[in-house]
């Protein structure tokens, strides 16, 4: 008789990890990449956490105005203002036992693995809070139902009315972005033309990036705000509109991913423990309100 599998259950182990592995359902994507974003600076070694962004009147802000042969002009005052960015600590701990390490045969909690994923949870991180901001904007463009090609193009219009600095860059929940695509595609009836993503847009811009629809760098994200449990604020904002710092992290004992990012190992021995810590300092604010516009539509 021959030995089946059944019989040699103690010769066996109940189940065999797999070489391959699914990465569970999040949003990965990375919004930096595009100059409608305003990156304030590093404020390392500043003798402060929080970075001043000016504003200023220049490049033509002031018109000239007529003048009387002859006569002295008056001094224009500079109309000026700022925004301040105030930078804070943002960081994760996966702490592992000895057992549970020992015993990894795929890889997926060793080191690299979560160095790898300090720096991706870097990116999230960033994007989360620039797409967060996207419902406090003043202007708002509101519909009564889905986000519609309408909708889209009266938040341009809005922004071409402020005279915000192009390129203009869209923020929309999955939903919105669902919405607004299949209005495209059915009501304006192929009229209007959507440049896809390339794969060296993705490469430059992040998988969040979905494509061109009449001049406006589209992306997608999770975090945009919802209000009153039923609609999703998102936005479409031109250079200026939102604005970003960082602050560069040293430690001997540590390793300093990208100059931005700190990854580090802490070690308990009574407890056979051991913890990987990254941490990174960032702030992200709203500068001008007018370069910006809400989007509200429903859930």
């Amino acid at each position: 008789m021959s030995n089946v599998y059944a019989d040699i259950t103690n010769l066996r182990i109940t189940e065999a990890l797999s070489a391959e592995f699914l990465l569970l359902l999040a949003d990965r994507g990375s919004l930096p990449s595009h100059p409608a974003l305003v990156y304030a600076g590093d404020c390392g070694g500043s003798g402060s956490k929080t970075v001043r962004l000016s504003h200023i009147g220049l490049m033509g802000y002031d018109r000239l105005a007529s003048a009387v042969d002859g006569a002295t002009t008056a001094s224009t005052d500079f109309t000026n203002s700022s925004t301040d960015l105030s930078v804070g600590r943002y960081a994760k701990n996966y702490s592992i036992t000895d057992l549970a390490s020992a015993t990894a045969s795929n890889g997926l909690i060793d080191p690299a693995s979560l160095a790898a994923d300090a720096v991706a949870s870097y990116n999230t991180t960033l994007s989360d809070l620039i797409a967060a901001l996207m419902g406090g904007f003043a202007t708002t463009v509101t519909s009564t139902t889905t986000l519609t090609v309408a909708d889209f193009l009266t938040a341009v219009s809005k922004l071409e009315q402020a005279n915000a600095q192009g390129p203009y860059m869209c923020i929309l929940d999955p939903k919105q972005y669902g919405d607004l695509r299949s209005d495209i595609a059915t009501t304006a009836a192929g009229s209007v033309q959507w440049s896809e993503t390339s794969q060296e847009q993705l490469i430059q811009m992040g998988s969040n990036y979905k494509g061109e629809v009449f001049g406006v760098s589209v992306f997608v994200s999770s975090a945009v705000p919802v209000s009153g449990g039923t609609d999703h604020n998102g936005g479409m904002f031109g250079r200026g509109a939102i604005a970003w710092a960082d602050m560069s992290v040293s430690e001997p004992d540590a390793i300093n991913i990208g100059g931005k990012v700190l990854f580090e190992r802490d070690r308990t021995a009574a407890s056979g423990t051991t913890a990987y810590v990254s941490s990174a300092f960032l702030g992200v604010s709203e500068a001008i309100d007018l370069a910006g516009v809400t989007l509200i539509s429903d859930i």
